[in-house]
């Protein structure tokens, strides 16, 4: 009996050592765990009870390009900004699998700046900014095993990587919010571009690299298995500038190319760069810098965007 009882008290022991080594690894890792970044996505990830009707995902461009706040006053949309850094297309699938399994959204918008790009991701710490923010389940380990070049578990034990971090803390990182500030999501700044940006010949076409295309399918797949509604969209930039090498002409070329995919899929797309007159767009008012819009332009994209969105919301 003495001896039952000792291995009882043995396993108690062990069961309350794990259970208080858990509790203080997963508070220890959410203090020290890079905040500047990409916060945003954890909670809504993990918004109790939150439904939203539209999600929109993808790089910085839709980031700073579309805001939720916009799309509630002005048409009266709940919707939520998945986006984060650098987002490449395989990121952006798990984003959007994630966010239709835990909220159900009737339509997700997905930008296509990143399609241009033929890695997985751009590099880890844009895939951290992403990947850290996932509660962790079935989505995040898929994720990690599917697209981490590097060692993957980097990405599944990420204290390593912030555990330095206990010299730089501040109040703000033992606070814990549930909802997120999307002011931090807007560029106040202003540098001003000649009007004279005229978008590439849809005719110009170029074929899209292997890897963005094949998860760019999986979304459009995951979405009919779903029932819900995708749209693909170019968000407004100067996409006439090189960019990391690549032409301006060589990445309007991918999106029109991209066009020609999404009318066989049955999948609307928009590619904004067409509508700038519509929308009232202006280079010299309207750009943070050549790849982000400012304030000015976000609100009439938002605007512009929106009534596409709540006229499909409600047909």
């Amino acid at each position: 009996m003495n001896n039952v009882m000792d291995n009882l008290k043995k396993i108690a022991k062990a069961v309350l050592f794990i259970a208080l080594f858990v509790v203080l690894y997963t508070g220890s890792r959410e203090v020290l765990r890079n905040k500047s970044e990409s916060e945003a996505l954890g909670k809504i990830f993990t918004m109790p009870n939150e439904s939203y009707s539209v999600v929109l995902a993808g790089p910085s461009h839709i980031q700073y390009g579309v805001h939720p706040s916009v799309l509630k006053s002005e048409y009266n949309i709940s919707a939520c900004n998945t986006a984060t850094a650098a987002q490449s297309m395989p990121t952006t699938y798990y984003v959007v699998k994630e966010m239709i399994e835990r909220h159900s959204p009737e339509i997700v918008a997905v930008d296509l700046f990143c399609m241009f790009y033929p890695e997985v991701y751009f590099t880890p710490t844009r895939f951290h900014q992403a990947i850290d923010n996932f509660p962790i389940g079935k989505n995040k380990a898929e994720a990690i095993l599917d697209l981490a070049e590097v060692s993957k578990s980097e990405f599944f034990l990420n204290y390593m990587l912030y555990h330095g971090r206990w010299k730089s803390l501040t109040r703000t990182d033992y606070t814990v919010t549930k909802e997120y500030d999307e002011t931090s999501q807007v560029l106040y700044v202003t540098t001003p571009f000649e009007n004279d940006f005229v978008p590439l010949d849809k005719a110009i076409k170029n074929e899209v690299p292997e890897v963005p295309l094949q998860y760019l399918k999986k979304i459009v797949d995951l979405c009919k298995e779903t029932n819900t509604e995708l749209i693909l969209t170019v968000i407004p930039y100067r996409a006439d500038v090189d960019n990391n090498d690549v032409t301006g002409a060589y990445q309007q070329s991918i999106y029109n190319k991209i066009e020609e995919y999404a009318q066989d899929w049955g999948v609307e797309y928009i590619n904004l760069l067409y509508h700038l007159d519509d929308m009232g767009f202006d280079f010299q008012t309207d750009m943070a810098e050549f790849s982000h819009l400012n304030e000015s332009g976000s609100m009439k994209v938002s605007k512009y965007f929106g009534k596409i969105l709540k006229d499909r919301l409600e047909n």
